[in-house]
């Protein structure tokens, strides 16, 4: 019970300091810088956020590209392996003519 009655009058007092030396003013000032910063940080995150939309929109279609080159690649690669399938089997089919 002594420690609540300590807290409450621990309290009373420092509310009373408080207000006497010019809480509210200092509150006022403090209020006002916050919302100095609040509107600081909405730009800033309003900047951000458009940023962030652009840098994903511009990976989707860095993405999309990679996706047709790589297929692209592939097609040509598959091409390639027929190309040269067909000339070792001309190839092998000439050796076999002419060898014993």
């Amino acid at each position: 019970m002594k420690k609540f009655i300590l807290g409450v009058l621990i309290g009373i007092l420092a509310l009373a300091a408080f207000l006497y030396f010019g809480g509210p003013r200092y509150m006022r000032i403090f209020g006002a810088k916050t919302e100095e910063a609040g509107a600081r940080l909405e730009k800033y995150e309003k900047g951000l956020k458009e940023t962030a939309g652009e840098a994903a929109e511009k990976v989707k279609d860095t993405a999309e590209t990679v996706k047709e080159k790589a297929g692209a690649a592939k097609e040509s690669a598959g091409e390639a392996y027929d190309k040269t399938k067909k000339a070792v089997n001309k190839t092998t089919g000439k050796v076999k003519e002419y060898t014993p």
